[in-house]
């Protein structure tokens, strides 16, 4: 649980930061608190449904990730007309932010996976 709760801020984090550097091609000069809040949220709901999504062992690699796929850019998508994020961000980007933002984060999590290995060879070795 306590690696989730990391894992949402972590994308939480990546996700303000990708947003600041959009803003910044835009020539935006602030960016809102509720936002991040928004951010927060939608992040908290991606995980919950990867999650769920892990629950049913699909057996088929690129199947899982293609499903976790659709669902992380359809709720980012679905919440940005909710949150009127389209006043100030065209669906591709919005689009390509969802996709950056998830590299990003699947990167971060490949090299928590390689520490926690690393961690537990070094376990089995000293036994």
């Amino acid at each position: 649980m306590r690696k989730n709760i990391l894992n949402i801020f972590a994308m939480t984090g990546v996700t303000l930061v990708v947003l600041s550097l959009v803003a910044l091609c835009y020539k935006a000069s602030f960016l809102c608190l509720d936002t991040v809040f928004q951010a927060l949220g939608v992040n908290a709901l991606i995980y919950f449904g990867v999650y769920i999504i892990n629950k049913f062992e699909i057996p088929y690699f690129l199947l899982e990730t293609t499903i976790k796929l659709i669902y992380s850019i359809g709720l980012i998508l679905v919440f940005g007309m909710i949150f009127g994020w389209y006043e100030s961000l065209s669906v591709t980007v919005l689009t390509i932010m969802s996709l950056a933002i998830l590299l990003i984060c699947t990167f971060l999590d490949t090299l928590s996976i390689n520490g926690e290995i690393n961690e537990i060879n070094q376990l089995i070795k000293d036994k």
